[in-house]
């Protein structure tokens, strides 16, 4: 049994996020079909290949309708195949929705999660919404973007913060501190672009904090009030603003040198 890493790209149009959804152990069922995650087909393919049911371990776990242009996740493979098997392979069993960067080996203690160093998140925003973007841009008619304001705030962002009012809790989370290692926000002729990197991200993290700022950048105190969220002042919790999915792209997931081989 070998491990092996996958980096794959997506649409996430038409998933419900990354993570399957079980319902007493089966894939929840929704509308007499079952509900349809990057996870779940992943794992249909490689069992259909292996011919006996495959556990894959995402690097992040994103939200229905973000997308991801590398994003990472390992398993144990039984067959006795080279990594561009395995990616062909794949690549002829999965829909056109998902496509397979690369295959690598990797030691049997690597953890795609747990192993990364940092990952880092786009968001797009356009200028104006059309059937062709509505799914991979976001789009606020009721709030007009100060880039200016904006990019005086970024800096509060960096380094060390407790972003406790910028994540949605679930029982599981031990600690809301993340360290920010980089953040910008800069206009083309057609969208307002947002990228953030940092060691780790919580639950609609980054969705929480550009809409906070797009929803405030109208403001003169929009400086004021990040820093006092960043401090868990509840004052300002109610400004809060959560930006919807579309628009959003895990970019990569960082991983020290030396971890990723081809076999």
């Amino acid at each position: 049994m070998n491990r092996f890493v996958i980096s794959l790209a997506y649409d996430g149009s038409a998933f419900q996020g990354w993570q399957k959804q079980l319902e007493n152990g089966v894939i929840k069922i929704r509308n007499g079909r079952e509900v349809r995650t990057v996870q779940s087909e992943l794992e249909r393919a490689l069992r259909e290949i292996a011919k006996e049911p495959i556990r894959t371990i995402g690097s992040s776990r994103t939200d229905a309708g973000v997308h991801a242009l590398n994003q990472y996740a390992h398993f144990d493979f039984p067959v006795d195949m080279t990594t561009e098997q395995i990616r062909l392979a794949l690549t002829s069993k999965l829909s056109k929705d998902i496509r397979i960067n690369k295959v690598y080996c990797v030691d049997d203690d690597f953890h795609t999660r747990f192993c990364a160093t940092g990952r880092s998140y786009r968001f797009v925003i356009a200028r104006e919404l059309t059937p062709f973007n509505r799914n991979y841009k976001s789009y606020f008619p009721r709030f007009t973007i100060d880039q200016e304001r904006i990019q005086k705030c970024l800096p509060l962002f960096l380094g060390e913060h407790d972003f406790e009012f910028f994540c949605q809790k679930s029982e599981e989370l031990k600690t809301f501190v993340s360290v920010v290692s980089s953040v910008d926000f800069y206009e083309t002729e057609e969208d307002c672009i947002f990228e953030i990197s940092a060691d780790r991200f919580l639950h609609n993290m980054v969705r929480r904090i550009i809409g906070t700022l797009v929803r405030l950048s109208g403001r003169e105190e929009v400086g004021l009030i990040i820093e006092e969220l960043l401090k868990r002042n509840r004052k300002y919790l109610h400004l809060v603003y959560t930006a919807p999915p579309q628009g959003l792209y895990l970019v990569d997931v960082h991983y020290a040198e030396g971890y990723f081989s081809t076999c």
